[in-house]
C-alpha cells in the first residue's frame, strides 16, 4: 500500500466489457474492485496509465500528486506529514479474506495436515505477473480461473459457460492490470525525452522519483 500501485494498461471497449462480465458472473464478490483505507499514511499518490504520447517506455505515464501537510514547528524546514485521511485503493480486486477454492488449491503440509483456505490474491498486476495462483502453479490467467472450485465453483462454471469472445473480454480486462519499472516510467516528475529512439539510454525514458517532490530549491538537486 505504501509503494507505487500497479498501473492501468490500454483501456478499450473490450476491456471495459470484460470488467462488467466479471461483475455479472460473480468474480468481484471475492475479488472486490476497490478497498477503503481509513487512514492514508502515504505522502504522495502516483497514478500510472497507458499514454502512448507521453509514455516513452512501455507507453505508460505516471502522474504524482502530493498528499502531505506542512506542520510549522519553528524550524527552517517545517515537518511534512501524511494527511492521514481516508482513501480508496482502486483496482486492487481483493477482499483479503480466507476462502476454500476447492481441492485444486489445497496444499498438504509437511506434518500431513491439509490447508484448505487461502487469502484472496489481489488482481492488480496480474497482466504482468505469471505464473498464477497463490502457489504459482497455473500457467496463465485462463487456467487459474478454470482451476477455481469450492466457494468459487459457481463463478468458475459461469466463466466456463461464456462463449469464447466473452471469456476473452475478461482476460483482456485482466491484462490491463499491470506493474511497471518506476525507474523507466516517464512521469510529471521526470518526463524524460519524448520521442527518444535510444533504448540503450535509460536516462531518456523518464522516471518516477518522489524525491523531486521534496527538493529544496536553494540546495539544488539531491
Amino acid at each position: 500500500m505504501n509503494y507505487f500501485k500497479p498501473g492501468t494498461g490500454e483501456v478499450t471497449q473490450q476491456s471495459q466489457q470484460g470488467l462488467k462480465l466479471m461483475e455479472r458472473i460473480g468474480c468481484t464478490s471475492c475479488h472486490v474492485q476497490d478497498l477503503r483505507i481509513e487512514r492514508d499514511r502515504r505522502i504522495a499518490d502516483v497514478e500510472t496509465r497507458f499514454d502512448p504520447a507521453r509514455g516513452i517506455f512501455n507507453r505508460l505515464y505516471a502522474t504524482a500528486t502530493t498528499l502531505f501537510k506542512i506542520v510549522e514547528d519553528g524550524d527552517q524546514y517545517p515537518q511534512l506529514l501524511p494527511k492521514g485521511k481516508p482513501f480508496l485503493v482502486e483496482n486492487i480486486f481483493a477482499d483479503f479474506k480466507r476462502h476454500d477454492l476447492g481441492p485444486a488449491f489445497h496444499e498438504r503440509e509437511y506434518d500431513g495436515s491439509l490447508v484448505t483456505e487461502f487469502v484472496t490474491e489481489p488482481l492488480w498486476g496480474v497482466g504482468s505477473t505469471p505464473s498464477y495462483g497463490h502457489d504459482g502453479r497455473s500457467i496463465n490467467l485462463e487456467e487459474v480461473i478454470m482451476r477455481h472450485g469450492g466457494e468459487a465453483q459457481e463463478t468458475r462454471d459461469a466463466f466456463a459457460s461464456l462463449n469464447w469472445l466473452n471469456q476473452r473480454k475478461i482476460l483482456v480486462f485482466l491484462e490491463t492490470l499491470v506493474i511497471f519499472p518506476p525507474d523507466d516510467t516517464a512521469s510529471n516528475l521526470n518526463p524524460g525525452v519524448p520521442g527518444t529512439v535510444s533504448p540503450q539510454n535509460p536516462s531518456e525514458h523518464g522516471s518516477i522519483n518522489l524525491g523531486a517532490l521534496f527538493q529544496i530549491p536553494s540546495e539544488g538537486r539531491e
